[in-house]
């Protein structure tokens, strides 16, 4: 435990919150380090002559803000960096029932699969087996493009590129708009794989308000405002962690403010298609400023890795150097693969099928959940939870009872101030009887009381 005294006269408000702008500083010069344990709730007040709730309410805002964590019987100590490499994928062991990622439903994918790659080993295989544009051929393109109008998503061959699933497409924009070292704007919840990006690339993001439909507005207005940006990341259907969808006047305001301010605009569409009836996309829009990313991976099969992107035709050129730096280009096996799973019509009856699965459990959680919110066809739910529940404390509390859920603090975009809630993802386990026994488990948890509060 550190026996750091922070000096509160240079910073000005409620005791309270110079404390947290203390915390804050010391952790941005390097006083104080990840992972250093801080002094406990009273032996901080004693040194700083202050009551022992002026600390206990400081170190909460801390960690609201993703500054601090704290466990009980354990103490409060400086979050570290390491949020986003945590986020791994965790395989149900026995006994053991995983909520925690957002993996595609458990189906019989080799029926589908296995005369597919038939048809490949019966064709000019020698053709697949070498290397290729970083685009993919012609021909492929244009399938894909032609699929994605059917679906409403408006494109061209020209704009359209291959990459390694939706989670290559994010990192493919980073470096093809330049945002290496620059301003990110996204949702204050976000996807952890954009935060990580984002960090390794030195990006600063900043998270901002929103509301049931998503993003607010009169966020972007005011972040556009303040701070010079010129990326903006959304998910705009079936919003990780949340389930909010934008409706069509939303998405219409936000990009008439990206116009206004000359912003790029990252939408994550992955999981865009498994609502019955999707909504205009933004692409649609806006094609000259949109960077739309879609992907196989969620809505037919996460081990094919095949994802696409529609880019502004200004930025072509700059994503094809990307992609060459990155990995040179997607594998011409697993593109065309892709491509006869899309032309004979496959990949949309692996759609329907995970909405008929997703819509049983929808209906597990509404009754065993019901203050849970969840949207038809989306894979995870967000469940806010009751005072005095905090996210990591009960994500905690579930990890005893055997059950993984991810807590709000995984999604917190920079200094973003994390509402209390878990997300659940009820596509990860392989049965509905498991996500019932899990999510019962969780009704359990709520009906009882948290763990007393042994930091004070």
């Amino acid at each position: 435990m550190t026996i750091w005294t922070p000096e509160l006269s240079t910073f000005e408000g409620p005791l309270y919150l110079k404390l947290v702008k203390a915390i804050e500083q010391a952790i941005g010069n390097g006083e104080l380090t990840p992972h250093t344990r801080l002094p406990t709730h009273r032996a901080l007040a004693d040194r700083l002559g202050v009551t022992v709730g002026t600390i206990t309410r400081a170190y909460g805002e801390a960690e609201r803000r993703g500054l601090l964590a704290a466990k009980v019987g354990h103490g409060t100590w400086v979050k570290g960096n390491d949020a986003a490499s945590d986020w791994v994928i965790r395989n149900e062991e026995e006994g053991r029932i995983e909520l925690w990622q957002n993996l595609p439903v458990q189906l019989d994918r080799a029926a589908i699969f296995r005369p597919l790659i038939e048809s490949l080993a019966g064709g000019d295989l020698n053709s697949l087996l070498g290397y290729d544009k970083e685009a993919g051929r012609v021909d492929q393109r244009q399938l894909f493009v032609d699929w994605l109008g059917e679906q409403g998503i408006a494109g061209s061959e020209e704009r359209l590129l291959f990459s390694h699933g939706a989670q290559h497409g994010i990192m493919l924009a980073l470096l093809a708009t330049g945002c290496v070292g620059e301003t990110i704007l996204c949702e204050g919840l976000s996807y952890p794989g954009l935060l990580g990006n984002a960090r390794q690339l030195k990006s600063q993001v900043v998270g901002l308000a929103m509301d049931e439909e998503g993003l607010l507005p009169e966020a972007l207005e005011a972040a556009c405002r303040q701070r010079r940006a010129k990326l903006l990341y959304l998910t705009p259907t079936l919003q990780n962690p949340t389930t909010a969808i934008m409706s069509l006047a939303r998405r219409e305001a936000i990009i008439a403010l990206a116009r206004r301010h000359d912003l790029l605009i990252i939408e994550d569409d992955v999981n865009g298609l498994l609502p019955e009836t999707p909504l205009t996309p933004l692409v649609n829009l806006a094609p000259e400023r949109v960077i739309y990313l879609g992907s196989l991976a969620k809505i037919a099969c996460g081990g094919l890795r095949v994802g696409f992107l529609l880019a502004p035709p200004a930025l072509r050129a700059a994503f094809a150097q990307a992609m060459r730096l990155s990995s040179w280009m997607v594998s011409p096996l697993l593109i065309e693969l892709a491509c006869k799973l899309v032309s004979e019509r496959q990949v949309m009856a692996l759609i329907a099928q995970q909405r008929r699965v997703l819509t049983r459990r929808g209906e597990l959680l509404r009754h065993l959940l019901p203050g849970a919110c969840w949207q038809p066809g989306s894979m995870h739910a967000w469940l806010p939870l009751p005072e005095p529940w905090r996210s990591q404390e009960f994500a905690q509390a579930a990890d005893a009872l055997d059950v993984g859920v991810a807590s709000g603090e995984h999604f917190a975009a920079g200094q973003f101030a994390a509402p209390q809630g878990v997300r659940l993802s009820l596509s990860q386990p392989a049965t509905d009887a498991k996500v019932a026994e899990g999510l019962d488990r969780l009704a359990g948890l709520l009906r009882a009381a948290p763990p007393a509060n042994s930091l004070l």
